[in-house]
């Protein structure tokens, strides 16, 4: 019970984590697509924003915010929120430029203007890939959040420390069970949603 309970927590804390991230790494992607934003200076400044998020490990933001908010759930939520941000918008950024320009030309040609475009034949090419990528971030977030708590951030990876320590190997093996079974309904969710988006 201890168990399932810790478990619901890793998983919340990866849920909210990843919500949080999409919202904040769709704008962000948005901005720093070539063939939305015209500007350069405008892409160079987002692009160069993704790296430097990108480049910060979470483990080090969990311990960043542990020491500001204290040990708990809302530390390793907001670590992988930050995470999330750095690969998501990256993702959401390239596959916005892979969409077919031919698509958008056909459309300019036709009068649509630079916001039905975008929404009509950008985002609705890219909006698979999007979801693809969203579920994919869910499914490594579960697993890091398992690993964030190790340092304090909430959640079942506490469990699996203190079990490991004291040679509890019926609640290690219990644990990574079901956390193995939790990655494989995220991606049966993961199929059914693409299926549904296509």
């Amino acid at each position: 019970e201890v168990i399932l309970e810790a478990l619901m927590v890793t998983v919340q804390i990866a849920l909210a984590a990843t919500v949080l991230g999409a919202v904040l790494a769709l704008p962000i992607g948005i901005l720093a697509a070539s063939n939305v934003v015209a500007n350069k200076a405008v892409r160079t400044f987002f692009r160069v924003l993704i790296v430097v998020i990108r480049g910060i490990p979470e483990l080090i933001l969990a311990i960043i915010f542990v020491v500001v908010t204290g040990l708990g759930a809302v530390a390793g939520t907001l670590a992988l929120a930050v995470g999330a941000v750095g690969l998501l918008s990256k993702l959401v950024a390239d596959s916005l430029e892979e969409t077919d320009t031919a698509v958008q030309d056909a459309m300019r040609a036709a009068g649509a203007s630079e916001p039905q475009v975008f929404f009509a034949a950008t985002v609705r090419q890219a909006a698979p890939a999007f979801v693809a990528h969203t579920m994919y971030l869910l499914d490594t977030n579960i697993r890091a959040a398992t690993l964030l708590g190790v340092v304090g951030a909430g959640g079942v990876g506490f469990l699996l420390l203190n079990a490991s320590r004291v040679n509890q190997f019926d609640v290690v093996t219990t644990i990574l069970i079901l956390m193995v079974t939790v990655v494989l309904a995220v991606e049966a969710l993961s199929l059914w949603l693409r299926s549904t988006v296509r």
